[in-house]
């Protein structure tokens, strides 16, 4: 592998002892304490932005600060990215790989679990000693400085922000939690005085539910079938419930505890209702950018209007609150299909498959371990129905695999390869580490047209054709096991011109053609949206130093008087630059890293940029020839101001 800096350095602005002493996130500087709202609208896209769809975001992207060269971490799903918001921490030291992860053991019926779950959350913490993430989040640490704390939201995100409070043994949490399972027997304990209060002010301590029995298009959370669309409605009713619940509940009952506090609202939309719509089924030219997905903003909009109005509405409230907004990715429109812009179709063997819920010549879920279970020889198993075989016209049911010679097991360890399926990324797992195995996998995988990089275990040059995951931030100080291989899934643009917006990702999902889904390594998907509001932010101004969803928590608890304690060395960096009384910028330079050649001529490439020691990873790609990021970032050097609607495009 070599690396190679590009023409590229940003202004450096090297700031002091006395300039950083002067920022307004200085305890020394201040005499009243600070409160915080983090509020996560999941998956927005910058390009969502706009006066109709998102009229609170316009004001407080004009109005705050709004970081136009900001990203999520890889691989680009939730669990991850509320990983690094929590902490402080990239993927390699959280262990939070993606949603669905192999933990070596059996955790709630799957040696795959989908970790979007409370319950599966208590499990890994109590097989890595009481908190897997390994590292203290924000929440955590303000709490044991006497700080009220609460998280609010979807679950599984929610509960990461102070992940060791699901341990059930304790009846009330010292962090208020309250997300989909709430009130009932999967939910985390609640205080009783807050669950009387929110059944006396709301009619429940539970939110509703996202479906009925049977679910419609009329239920946000009905994702359809290969024939029939999906959801035609934005998640209102369960995200007004919640939003009641902080305006109306929690916060009154923060302000009566007379502490500062921290509080994180992670919505559920526009993510749940741009994965499930049913605008474009089995047609990428609507994709994500149909009407449902626009009411999905529009109601992460109005959550966040209601929850500040509720802040402004108390001058006194107002003085000490920062707001913060960010997504935990972007989005793309999902390709079961299609692997090029040209329209091409993909050649894997799976698309032969006549499995009932698939159309015909589509990629079926769980194609990645179709395809590796038939190069190995070895039978594939489903590890989330029992490990049953896979037959010749069947596909696993949530695309996860595992590989050996026999579907007869009673852990997930006995497989050869384990194979966790996340939509634009897959994980691929050799419990017994076997390097041969490892090198024959991930070369089949990156000869694969729906491959568009891998990224295996090891140091640099380890398989020619491949990069590390030690480049991409995915090799720290995990407590979980860190995958062997790691997959990019293919990702391209339907109109050069708006590459962000059009991005099209193959997605290894359950969900269909047209439909949304991210985790790719796409810019599209690594895009997300940073906004940072209040009294200790600079006004109107644009960010373009690079920054991620690791740089919040830090910056956060740099305002709050906090010091986060580090396990690990894979840390984000404090946004000095966007303090009140901080630099203009700060020093960054870009560059990338590319891979031996494989056999037949096929390099993985990373496009990256670095700021105070902190590797920030644009994009990745597979490439035959020469290394060409055309159109990747909009013809933008470095990935700078790419969604920044005040920047001068260059070419």
């Amino acid at each position: 592998m070599k690396l190679r800096a590009a023409a590229c350095v940003l202004a450096i602005v090297v700031a002091t002892t006395a300039t950083r002493n002067a920022l307004g996130g200085s305890a020394g500087a201040r005499t009243r304490a600070r409160n915080v709202v983090l509020f996560v609208a999941d998956g927005l896209r910058p390009s969502s932005l706009n006066p109709t769809d998102a009229p609170t975001l316009v004001r407080l992207q004009s109005q705050g600060v709004f970081f136009a060269n900001s990203h999520s971490l890889y691989p680009t799903v939730t669990t991850a990215n509320a990983s690094a918001l929590a902490t402080g921490h990239q993927l390699g030291d959280t262990g939070d790989f993606a949603n669905t992860i192999y933990s070596g053991a059996q955790v709630t019926g799957s040696g795959t679990p989908f970790i979007e779950d409370d319950a599966i959350l208590a499990e890994l913490d109590a097989q890595t000693g009481g908190n897997y993430l390994g590292e203290k989040t924000l929440l955590a640490v303000a709490r044991a400085r006497g700080f009220s704390t609460a998280a609010i939201g979807k679950v599984g995100p929610t509960l990461i922000q102070d992940v060791s409070q699901g341990d059930r043994s304790v009846k009330v949490p010292g962090t208020i939690v309250i997300d989909d399972r709430t009130g009932t027997s999967k939910g985390v304990p609640l205080d009783p005085a807050i669950a009387a209060a929110l059944t006396a002010t709301l009619g429940s301590a539970t939110p509703p539910a996202r479906n009925s029995k049977p679910p419609t298009r009329d239920d946000n959370g009905y994702s359809g079938t290969s024939q029939v669309p999906g959801t035609s409605v934005a998640n209102v009713r369960q995200q007004q419930f919640l939003a009641d619940a902080v305006t109306k509940v929690i916060l009154p009952e923060l302000e009566k505890r007379g502490k500062p506090f921290v509080l994180v609202f992670w919505s559920r939309d526009p993510d749940a209702t741009q994965h499930n719509q049913g605008d474009s089924l089995g047609d990428l030219a609507i994709g994500i950018n149909g009407p449902t997905s626009k009411a999905a903003v529009h109601n992460a909009d109005d959550t966040l209007r209601q929850i500040l109005a509720a802040v402004e509405s108390d001058a006194a409230l107002a003085a000490t609150t920062d707001v913060v907004v960010t997504s935990d990715h972007g989005f793309s429109t999902i390709s079961r299909r299609e692997v090029d812009a040209e329209g091409h179709a993909s050649r894997s063997s799976s698309t032969k498959r006549r499995a009932p819920d698939v159309r015909p010549g589509d990629l079926p879920p769980g194609f990645v371990a179709i395809d590796v279970a038939t190069h190995l020889g070895l039978k594939l198993c489903d590890p989330d129905r029992g490990y049953a075989p896979i037959g010749a016209d069947e596909h696993p049911s949530q695309g996860n695999g595992l590989i050996g010679p026999s579907c007869a097991v009673d852990e997930p360890r006995d497989g050869q390869v384990i194979v966790a399926a996340n939509g634009g990324t897959d994980l691929i797992y050799v419990p017994d580490g076997d390097a041969a195995r490892i090198a024959d996998v991930a070369t089949f995988l990156l000869g694969q047209d729906y491959v568009d990089g891998v990224f295996v275990d090891g140091g640099r040059n380890a398989l020619p054709g491949a990069l590390s995951l030690r480049d991409i931030n995915l090799a720290g100080s995990a407590l979980l096991p860190a995958p062997s291989i790691v997959v990019a899934l293919k990702r391209f643009s339907r109109d050069p011109r708006d590459p962000i917006r059009t991005e099209v990702d193959v997605s290894d999902t359950t969900l269909q053609q047209g439909q949304g889904g991210h985790g790719s390594f796409g810019p599209a998907d690594v895009t997300n949206t940073m906004i940072a509001f209040g009294p200790d932010f600079k006004t109107g101004f644009v960010d373009r130093s690079p920054a991620s969803n690791a740089d919040l928590p830090l910056t956060l608890a740099r305002i709050l008087g906090l010091t986060l304690p580090s396990r690990g060395k894979l840390r984000g960096r404090v946004l000095v630059e966007a303090i009140t009384g901080g630099p203009p910028s700060v020093g960054a330079t870009c560059g990338e890293a590319v891979s031996a050649a494989s056999k037949d001529g096929l390099r993985t490439a990373l496009h990256f940029q670095m700021s105070a020691g902190v590797r920030y990873l644009d994009a990745a790609k597979k490439f035959s020839g020469p290394i060409d990021w055309a159109g990747s970032f909009d013809g933008l050097p470095c990935n700078l101001s790419k969604h920044d609607p005040k920047a001068t495009t260059k070419r």
